[in-house]
């Protein structure tokens, strides 16, 4: 029988935030970007009624600014982090160097045309996680939650998938609204893409939750033509 939850959707600082209330705990989907980090605790404390101490793990599912940036204060707190194997990958050496200030200049792009202010938002690349995920690994103290290795959009891409409710969060690997699903920008690996994508149909999700934007459904037939439409790599 499914456990008993609540999804709250936080609106951050380009994306919209997951923190799972399951009783007595608390599990967050993804650290933010770094200024997310008090709007995190504030609702948590104040929406919520609270004890940060609730919180009881944060999943980071890839290493982009909105969603590791706030990962390195969480720890400092107390708080265990995970993550994919890999994930520091991303950002090292000289091409990673480039790789970052991209990204941080992509988010900045997101942040203008939403008309948010600039904040700082740089962050660490060199994540030490308590805990490294591995593909259907559970998630520590959350064992209804499984993590899915679903690579594409980097090469390290996690979702959070949920089996007895049919749903899972899978970050970027797609955006859009209720009425149209895209592939995210940029995908480094188009087969590896595909193949995440493949997954979701085989396993039969019904229901995602996107980081860009809001939680939507996914028919076998959309997922599909997605697939359809990626280039070869």
């Amino acid at each position: 029988m499914s456990t008993e939850f609540k999804i709250h959707e936080i609106s951050g600082y380009i994306q919209s935030i997951y923190l799972i209330e399951e009783k007595e705990r608390l599990l967050l989907l993804d650290a933010g970007s770094r200024p997310d980090t008090e709007v995190i605790l504030h609702f948590i404390k104040h929406k919520l009624g609270r004890s940060f101490s609730d919180l009881k793990l944060v999943v980071c599912t890839h290493a982009h600014p909105d969603h590791a940036g706030g990962l390195k204060t969480f720890q400092e707190k107390g708080i265990p982090i995970a993550g994919p194997e890999n994930f520091n990958d991303l950002y090292q050496g000289m091409r990673g160097f480039f790789i970052y200030w991209i990204d941080i200049l992509l988010t900045y792009l997101v942040a203008v045309n939403k008309k948010k202010p600039i904040k700082n938002i740089l962050f660490s690349t060199d994540i030490q996680f308590d805990f490294l995920l591995k593909h259907n690994d559970p998630l520590p103290g959350f064992e209804t939650w499984k993590a899915l290795k679903t690579p594409g959009h980097t090469g390290v891409d996690l979702s959070v998938y949920r089996p007895d409710d049919n749903f899972a969060y899978i970050a970027d690997i797609m955006v859009g609204t209720e009425k149209k699903v895209f592939r995210p920008y940029p995908i480094w690996f188009p087969n590896e893409y595909k193949e995440s994508l493949q997954l979701f149909i085989n396993l039969g999700i019904k229901e995602f939750l996107l980081a860009h934007y809001g939680r939507v459904k996914g028919s076998k037939e959309k997922i599909q033509g997605l697939i359809e439409g990626i280039p070869p790599e």
